[in-house]
């Protein structure tokens, strides 16, 4: 591939502020060149000319401009222009640039918020889509609540909600512990069905973990409309006209007496009936009754019921029987309540005179298919209950929705209304044929179209449009003596496609849609339509069938609309894919917030590269982070696994328990860099993270008896040494409150001290990565006693030598900020006696120790007398290595000579190094104390 020319222009009129370098990828430089991409920069193809701006800038277009640069050879100009040149580019090609060269470069972040994963937040956790956010990375043990990655569907079966999720619980393996939704074992929920697959596995393979039914066919490529809200499909009948002074003539008249129908109808118009209910009456026979094992219900009554065969309906209520069941081995009679009640078929009737009145036998026709309870009735239970015959087979019911063929003052002639109603055909069993005399009081609704709609549906992979019917008081028609019967209503689905501009093109599809029940509770149903033509579409909805008022309930609402087509991904790559399928109850039917969540243990491989194992030690997470494509971008010869993995062995040894090196936590901020995450890894195992030439390491923070580094006044830049001291605890703080997850149930846990008072200002910490009581404490304490015991902080700008130090080492800084500091450089050595560069002095009756800066950064301490005069020393043993005093050597031994009971005063612990000049830092440090770590084996 040929190389590509980049130049970096920063000021168009200074070429000498210009770079320029040969590179394969012209993009990818680009990137590198830049934090943060400067807002008035273009880019420009071999000239700096407007017809040559190749910046890619334009939404639609993103991906084709990229790729068109990619093909592109030649030269390519980044000019940053003047500020006043970018307010007229806005004005000439609109403000997109600035969020099109985000896309392309990935350059400032956009400021709309994005939402962290549920798996760190202290309360309401629940299972979120978040768009354009990170892959959570899981380490460790985690209570984990799977990000959603598709459009979440419900379809009615039976007319049961049911919903389908496609979650992601994170890159990589996991050992699933368990699954809940809310607090509850899936496992003890009906119909809810979860599998977990593990990554690069097909979603409708072998599962590594599963609940419920297997899923055996891929999701379905969802988008729902934003314009469905739950809308009631409004009634189209409209209560005009209710009288007794009218009756029903064959074939098709309406007549009434002192009414006048053309104040309320005119041809053509539709008109729904109801109470148009003629002939023979229902019959009450409640009281005491007989159920039997041959589903017979026994009523002896003094009521005398012609011709009963002709009922053909039974209506029981408060039929509650108790049934006795008893078991062979051993012998056991359980008793259960069974209620019997409900709207029964009759196939027949069986009247015999008795002494006072009649015996019925009435035979019901499959009663457990209307209700299951009458297959536990075997035997004969005598019981109290509501029972009326009803559906007689003389009944005319003419309560229908017709079409007006003509209107008289008295007269309506309905169009060929038996075709609707075949009770019509009845009317010539009538005398006159006619049901004039009857008083029946009937009402007329005027009926028209009501439409929700036109909507709009852009999803251009369409093949099929789902609608989701939700009936919250049931479908039902209940009659003057209270039975319930069948209900029906028609639905009208009208559908046309649209093109890219959202215009309807092609013919309106129509399709009338019935839909029965006889259900007096909340339930769905679901419609599926195939598109005529796959792509975007537009829908209205209506229904054609009117409400009989105070007889039916048939509020129907449009719930939810979908476009669907098939998936064709069965693979998610890097990612563990969880899918669910929940059953919901009645009271669940509107609770949006989705809980599914699982116990995971994450799996990473041994070393980076090895076997997959289960871990939680904070080592390998710091491993597997560094090696990483997307985080660390390290190689393994960038990353001391030998030296990281016997540091953590370091911390386990020290604490005698691996729980003090665990890190459990999920990460999921995209703004963290590697460096950050490290820190927060390595803090949990109380290590800090370093590099060591180009490897990574880890330090363990421990008790250190000896210093790492001396500072005195040879490697310090003079009159820069500045000393505080505090009195009492750093900013009046009264105790310590540290926030932790805990393992035992995943509430988020403070533990304060003191264990005996409540603080008033306590030292707020919230921690990340740890879950278990002893390393929650023991960080504690330690923070607790860093605040009790330290007093002094000492800030000095030093030689280049402090950059071997990692924060919390423990040095020696000699005070020169007071005039007979006794430090400086040994200048030769004979033996054991070292002459030293500035004038010692010893205090008669004092033991005094000189401490040399050794080679190997470490600090030998040995105990010493006066020499035979102010510059020479006498050491009491060997350093523990060659003392450096060639004159060509850059830097000589340093030394400083202290009391030996004041040896600690001069000891500190690292807390911050920043550069000062190429060759200086500035040393930040507080004095050290072996007491900030005395209570580390108090709790494991």
């Amino acid at each position: 591939m040929s190389l590509k020319k980049v130049i970096i222009v920063p000021d168009v009129y200074d070429r000498s502020t210009w770079s320029e370098a040969d590179v394969e990828d012209v993009l990818a430089y680009i990137y590198q060149q830049f934090d943060v991409w400067p807002e008035n920069a273009k880019i420009y193809h071999n000239d700096m000319a407007e017809s040559c701006d190749v910046t890619p800038n334009h939404p639609k277009r993103i991906n084709a401009q990229i790729e068109h640069i990619q093909t592109l050879e030649g030269t390519f100009y980044v000019v940053i222009e003047p500020a006043w040149l970018q307010i007229l580019f806005y004005a000439i090609v609109a403000i997109t640039a600035a969020y099109s060269l985000y896309t392309v470069l990935t350059m400032p972040k956009p400021q709309a918020p994005v939402s962290g994963s549920s798996n760190n937040e202290l309360a309401q956790r629940s299972n979120q889509a978040r768009l354009n956010a990170r892959i959570p990375d899981i380490f460790g043990k985690v209570r984990s609540y799977p990000d959603l990655i598709a459009q979440t569907y419900t379809i009615y079966k039976d007319g049961i909600e049911i919903e389908e999720c496609l979650m992601c619980i994170g890159r990589g393996y996991f050992q699933i512990l368990d699954m809940r939704d809310g607090d509850t074992d899936v496992a003890n929920i009906a119909g809810t069905s979860v599998s977990v697959y593990d990554p690069f596995t097909s979603i409708v393979g072998t599962p590594i973990y599963q609940v419920g039914e297997a899923f055996t066919e891929l999701p379905k490529f969802v988008r729902t409309s934003a314009s469905i809200n739950g809308r009631t499909i409004e009634l189209p009948n409209k209560a005009v006209l209710e009288s007794s002074n009218v009756w029903f003539q064959s074939p098709n008249l309406i007549k009434g007496t002192g009414l006048d129908f053309t104040q309320y109808f005119a041809a053509n118009d539709r008109v729904a009936l109801s109470g148009a209910v003629y002939g023979v009456q229902d019959v009450n026979l409640s009281g005491s009754i007989m159920v039997n094992e041959n589903k017979m219900v026994i009523i002896e009554s003094s009521t005398n019921i012609d011709n009963p065969n002709l009922f053909k309906g039974l209506q029981l209520t408060g039929a509650l029987v108790d049934v006795e069941t008893t078991t062979e081995t051993p012998p056991v009679t359980e008793t259960n309540t069974r209620d019997l009640s409900g709207q029964f078929i009759v196939s027949g009737v069986t009247k015999t005179v008795i002494t006072g009145g009649f015996h019925y036998e009435i035979t019901l026709s499959n009663p457990e298919k209307v209700n299951a309870n009458w297959q536990y009735v075997n035997n004969s239970y005598t019981i109290t209950a509501g029972a009326v015959l009803n559906r007689n087979t003389n009944l005319i019911t003419l309560d229908d929705t017709y079409t007006i063929n003509s209107v008289t003052a008295d007269t309506i002639a309905l169009v060929n209304p038996s075709a609707i109603n075949s009770d019509w055909d009845k009317l010539l069993t009538l005398p006159n044929q006619s049901t004039q005399g009857q008083d029946v009081l009937v009402r007329f609704d005027a009926v028209s179209s009501k439409y929700v709609g036109w909507f709009n549906f852009d999803m251009p992979e369409a093949t099929q449009a789902v609608f989701n019917f939700f009936f919250p008081n049931g479908l039902f028609y209940q009659d003057s003596k209270g039975g319930v019967w069948e209900e029906k209503i028609t639905v009208i689905i009208e559908l046309q496609a649209i093109d890219s501009n959202g215009d309807p093109v092609g013919s309106i599809t129509t399709i009338n849609q019935e839909i029965r029940a006889n259900n007096k509770s909340q339930f769905g149903r679901t419609i599926y339509i195939d598109l005529p033509t796959a792509g975007s579409f537009r829908f209205r909805l209506s229904r054609t069938t009117a409400t009989q008022a105070g007889k039916t309930q048939d509020t129907c609402k449009i719930k939810s609309v979908y476009g669907m087509a098939d998936s064709t991904i069965s693979d998610y790559g890097n990612v563990t894919i969880v899918r669910s399928r929940t059953v919901a109850t009645d009271g669940a039917l509107s609770i949006k917030e989705r809980k599914l969540n699982c116990l995971v243990n994450r799996k990473l491989p041994l070393d980076g590269t090895g076997p997959l194992q289960v871990t939680r030690s904070a080592g390998q997470a710091l491993i597997n982070l560094a090696l990483d494509e997307h985080i660390g971008r390290r190689t393994s010869a960038e990353v001391d696994i030998a030296q990281i993995n016997a540091e953590i062995a370091k911390v386990n040894a020290y604490f005698g328990s691996d729980l003090m090196s665990e890190f459990n936590y999920t990460i999921d901020d995209d703004n963290l860099s590697f460096e950050e995450i490290a820190g927060m890894v390595a803090s949990s195992a109380f290590c800090e993270p370093y590099r060591f030439g180009s490897l990574t390491r880890l330090k363990f923070e421990q008790p250190q008896e000896n210093a790492v580094l001396l500072f005195n006044h040879r490697n310090k830049v003079p009159l820069t040494e500045k000393r505080s001291y505090t009195f009492g605890v750093q900013k009046d703080y009264d105790g310590v409150e540290l926030e932790y997850t805990s393992d035992v149930d995943d509430a988020r846990v403070k533990y304060i001290i003191p264990e005996d008072t409540t603080p008033k200002n306590p030292l707020k910490i919230t921690t990340t990565g740890i879950r278990n009581e002893a390393q929650a404490k023991v960080r504690a304490w330690r923070e607790w006693n860093k605040l009790r015991y330290k007093y002094m902080s000492c800030e000095v700008e030093v030689l280049d030598e402090s950059e071997l130090l990692i924060r919390n080492d423990r040095i020696l800084v000699a005070d020169n900020t007071v005039v007979d500091t006794q430090d400086g450089e040994i200048e030769s050595v004979d033996g054991l006696i070292v002459r030293t560069s500035q004038p010692c002095t010893f205090e008669a009756g004092h033991d005094y120790y000189i401490y040399l800066q050794m080679s190997d950064a470490t600090v030998d301490m040995v105990p010493c007398t006066a020499g035979e005069d102010k510059n020479h020393v006498v050491l009491s043993r060997p350093p523990v290595q060659p003392l450096v005093v060639a004159a060509d050597r850059y830097v000589k031994t340093l030394y400083t000579l202290v009391r030996a009971d004041q040896t600690e005063v001069q000891a500190f612990m690292l807390e911050e190094l920043t550069p000062q000049t190429q060759m200086t830092n500035t040393l930040k440090a507080s004095n050290y104390d072996a007491r900030f770590y005395e209570r580390d084996h108090d709790f494991i």
